[in-house]
């Protein structure tokens, strides 16, 4: 007796069916998947920020002031020269001790001459992790657009660290106050050698540095947290900032036009658009806090990688999500530390 197999498929008509069920899954299910990543980035990313804000603290409990700015771009830290209007690297560098990150900040220590010199040229070359939002790149040294220049102290390297935060330093004018005298393309680089030593030659020795410079940072600061009147919960410390995407990776070439200058010199050089941003004034446009956009150089502003906000670390040091379209009044008022336009209720 001869038994009959009987064999079943799959039609055509089901396959398809099949297979347009799991597109229609994997479509329900990748933005779930992005969501949630971005979710975790998001919180890496305002972790680190907190990281840093407290650092921002204890350096204040052990200088009694907050990190000075630095010298200029064509300083980098110094770990001979202390803190403070003495150190010739900025806020990042001078917070390293107080991110469990001395043996960046030592390097060099002791060095003279050439070895001191190549020992800030690898300095420059050292990333730290923390400095890097998760949702922008990885934490590590990119292209170099300016070499071969050479700093001051430093020499140029193919490669940099790079930072996706910036300090705090107000908006770029007080308002009705008129501009300080004497600015020129010095109060970026700083003074050379012989001028610094003297403890000469800076922007901020030709006027009133004090009034006219309203954040929590500038060149050769060193502001306490008596002086943030407004209150410290009221008033930006540090934060994330705009970054062009197109040069995520490091500019191609020192053309304005082929990199992003506030993003192309490291975070342990002094007083520089990479590591220092604006909140204003009201009539500057391009100090409002924008999304990082391809094409967009916004170097002045804050901003983030993140769809809708960016995160300040406050005075005191709480992480607030930022609105892209937050009032212009008051990001620019929580910029200044003693504008008094703040209550305690605006945040």
């Amino acid at each position: 007796m001869r038994i009959r197999m009987c064999r079943r498929g799959f039609t055509l008509v089901e396959l398809l069916v099949v297979i347009a069920i799991i597109g229609v899954l994997v479509a329900l299910l990748l933005p779930a998947v992005q969501a949630a990543r971005e979710a975790a980035r998001r919180t890496q990313c305002a972790n680190q920020l907190k990281q840093i804000a407290l650092a921002w603290q204890m350096h204040h409990d052990a200088q009694q002031y907050l990190p000075s700015a630095g010298w200029g771009y064509s300083w980098i830290g110094d770990p001979d020269r202390g803190f403070g209007k003495n150190q010739s690297g900025g806020w990042a560098y001078s917070c390293l001790p107080y991110l469990e990150a001395t043996n960046i900040h030592d390097l060099g220590s002791g060095a003279t001459g050439q070895a001191k010199t190549d020992a800030l040229t690898r300095l420059s070359q050292t990333p730290l992790s923390t400095l890097y939002c998760p949702a922008r790149r990885a934490p590590q040294a990119y292209q170099n657009p300016d070499e071969p220049y050479d700093g001051y102290n430093y020499e140029g390297a193919p490669t940099l660290a790079r930072s996706d935060y910036a300090a705090n330093l107000g908006p770029r004018a007080r308002p009705g106050f008129g501009d300080p005298p004497a600015l020129s393309s010095q109060w970026f680089q700083g003074p050379p050698p012989a001028e610094a030593d003297r403890g000469e030659g800076f922007q901020t020795s030709k006027f009133d540095a004090f009034s006219y410079l309203l954040g929590v940072t500038y060149q050769r600061s060193e502001i306490e947290f008596q002086h943030v009147s407004d209150g410290l919960s009221n008033t930006y410390m540090v934060g994330e900032k705009y970054v062009n995407p197109d040069y995520y990776l490091g500019g191609q070439s020192s053309d304005f036009a082929q990199k992003d200058i506030g993003d192309d010199q490291g975070p342990w050089v002094g007083d520089d658009l990479d590591n220092n941003r604006l909140t204003g004034p009201l009539t500057f446009a391009n100090a409002l806090p924008t999304r990082d956009q391809p094409g967009l150089q916004w170097y002045f502003a804050f901003g983030s990688a993140h769809p809708d906000t960016f995160f300040m670390a406050m005075c005191d040091a709480s992480i607030h999500a930022i609105s892209f379209d937050v009032d212009p009044a008051v990001h620019h008022a929580r910029g200044t530390r003693n504008g008094g336009e703040l209550d305690n209720n605006s945040l």
